[in-house]
């Protein structure tokens, strides 16, 4: 099947290389690097033999360490015939370890990635070596995909900084470290960092020496390339999404005139917003005051903050695409709420697009404010959102919102792109327009949601999902689907169901307490605070300051910090 079924090779390079050299590892510090050499030849998947792995010829050193990194040198550096000192060994020698086993890791992955019939190595169908790897390493598409091109970078493009790596002679932190940093460069460029990282002495050189000419090797190997214009970093996303206080935050990224424009423009709303609540709250204005979020304005007496207000416009405020016209969306925001929830029976949490657990009280206050609500059953047992009945071709709408509730995310294996907006309802079974009767049919047992990229592959026939034959009348259970990635790897997944079944609400429902508590103590200490003189509260804030302050360690001037920066620390 390939280099990655020689087990006994990688086994061999731990044997061989199982202790941390001494005068072994010296002589080779002072010498200038191996000629080539060829390991055992590996077996193809047809079983012959495939050509050696061929070890590049290392360059001289060009910057070298002050001292080799040998087990004297450690022993020197921490105290030799201590309890302490053997531990410092066995971290070292399990870092080697490590090392090399990143190593072969990295190359079955590549090799994998080379030998995968769909693929053949080309950097741009990665995708489905991804799904593969995902299957196997039990890991997200994502983090799959994000490998695969590691793999095949660090073996392909930079052998040499590679076989530092698979001799142990380079860290696994700092070679990941190097692919983090050549990610955005070309391969011509990754390759120039490569060879100008070979001639540092990386074996003995410090995480500081190395990530200092790191630096400088990507600087000189981008050198005249042409900054990328701020148009090409525009980006919006959500990000720290806290299931705890209900909480989330929008990141905006642009070209630093666009952003200061928008908070100017944010500033300068806000501040009119806030006048206009003044003057409705100074004349006694009845009615409905502007931007009140809470309903509480008049009670307050005082406007909202800039700060809220800020948010307030651009979370409230009706998007303009004039003259453009506004396409139509299915996009619903779905919030589940378990019935005694909604009747104040229960404080078992809601779900937020099926994934996010939120407050029962923050799930009760969004229905109240909601004039239609969507009756979703559930098996009480299960979990098993139950079917509606299948018609035609195109889902219904109701159909719809189950599948979005079944497949929260893609439904090809790995994948966690979520499906409330850009992603597809499929039929796992076409669908027979000529003859409906004969198969394919438009029922939740035949439907799941993929994301465009997926469906894609599974439309170009590189990934082919199937299912058993199920009716949509038959008892509700799972739906469970048998995936074939390629030609003869195959994995299996299980549709999504009600998180709020009884073997997942006692986690929510602590989470949810959790989430109480800290908000009670909050309300509780604020009101404390409240009560407090303010007098009194600047005075203790002030000496709270004060002390820490008047504690802060000074390092007073004399000789320099001796340089942490020396191997081994």
């Amino acid at each position: 099947m390939g280099e990655f079924d020689q087990p006994g090779d990688c086994a061999a390079q731990l044997s061989e290389h199982g202790a941390a050299p001494s005068a072994q590892r010296a002589a080779a510090a002072s010498s200038v690097g191996p000629a080539s050499i060829s390991t055992s030849a590996p077996t193809s998947r047809s079983g012959t033999l495939l050509p050696p792995v061929t070890v590049p010829e290392l360059p001289a050193w060009r910057a070298r360490a002050r001292r080799p990194l040998t087990t004297e040198r450690i022993l020197e550096e921490v105290g030799e015939g201590t309890v302490e000192s053997g531990r410092v060994m066995a971290l070292h020698r399990t870092a080697l370890t490590r090392a090399r086993l990143y190593a072969h890791h990295l190359r079955l992955l590549e090799t994998f990635f080379r030998e995968d019939p769909e693929v053949q190595g080309r950097p741009e169908d990665a995708d489905m070596t991804a799904l593969k790897v995902a299957a196997g390493l039990r890991c997200t598409y994502n983090q799959a995909w994000s490998q695969v091109l590691d793999a095949h970078r660090a073996v392909e493009i930079m052998p040499l900084t590679f076989e530092y790596l698979r001799r142990g002679d380079l860290t696994e932190a700092m070679h990941q470290m190097l692919l983090r940093r050549v990610r955005r460069l070309t391969d011509e460029q990754a390759s120039q960092v490569d060879a100008h990282m070979a001639t540092i002495e990386l074996p003995s050189v410090s995480l500081d020496t190395f990530s200092r000419h790191l630096r400088l090797a990507v600087e000189l190997a981008s050198a005249g390339a042409l900054p990328a214009p701020p148009s090409q970093s525009r980006d919006v996303e959500i990000v720290d999404v806290d299931s705890t206080t209900g909480t989330a935050s929008l990141l905006v990224t642009g070209p630093i005139l666009e952003i200061k424009g928008l908070a100017h423009r944010l500033d300068v709303a806000a501040r009119d917003v806030q006048r206009a609540q003044r003057a409705a709250l100074s004349d006694g204005t009845e009615g409905p005051l502007p931007f009140d979020l809470d309903g509480n304005l008049a009670e307050r007496g005082a406007p909202l903050s800039l700060r809220t207000l800020r948010y307030a416009i651009l979370a409230h405020t009706v998007l303009d695409t004039a003259p453009v016209q506004e396409t139509a969306s299915p996009y619903k925001l779905l919030v589940t709420v378990p019935v005694m929830t909604l009747l104040g029976q229960d404080d078992a949490p809601a779900m937020l697009e099926g994934t996010t657990p939120i407050p029962a009280e923050l799930a009760r206050d969004l229905a109240a404010g909601e004039s239609v609500w969507t009756r979703i059953l559930t098996d009480a047992v299960r979990g098993t959102h139950l079917p509606v009945l299948p018609e035609t071709y195109r889902p219904s709408a109701a159909m719809r919102l189950q599948l979005r509730l079944r497949h929260p995310v893609c439904a090809a294996p790995g994948c966690t792109r979520p499906t409330a907006t850009a992603a597809e309802d499929d039929h796992i079974l076409e669908y027979d327009h000529e003859h409906p009767e004969r198969g394919g049919p438009t029922s939740l047992a035949n439907l799941h949601r993929l994301c465009w990229q997926h469906h894609q592959m599974k439309t170009a026939g590189l990934i082919d999902p199937t299912r058993e034959p199920v009716d949509d009348s038959a008892p509700a259970r799972p739906l469970t689907t048998h995936w074939t990635l390629g030609e003869d790897l195959r994995t299996t997944t299980e549709e999504a169901t009600d998180l709020l079944t009884p073997h997942t609400v006692r986690l929510l429902e602590h989470a949810a307490a959790e989430h109480e508590r800290r908000a009670a103590e909050a309300r509780s200490l604020h009101a404390e605070e409240q009560a407090r003189p303010r007098a009194e509260r600047v005075a203790e804030d002030r000496r709270a300051a004060l002390a820490k302050a008047a504690g802060r360690k000074i390092i007073p001037p004399g000789n320099p910090p001796p340089d942490l920066g020396d191997p081994p620390f």
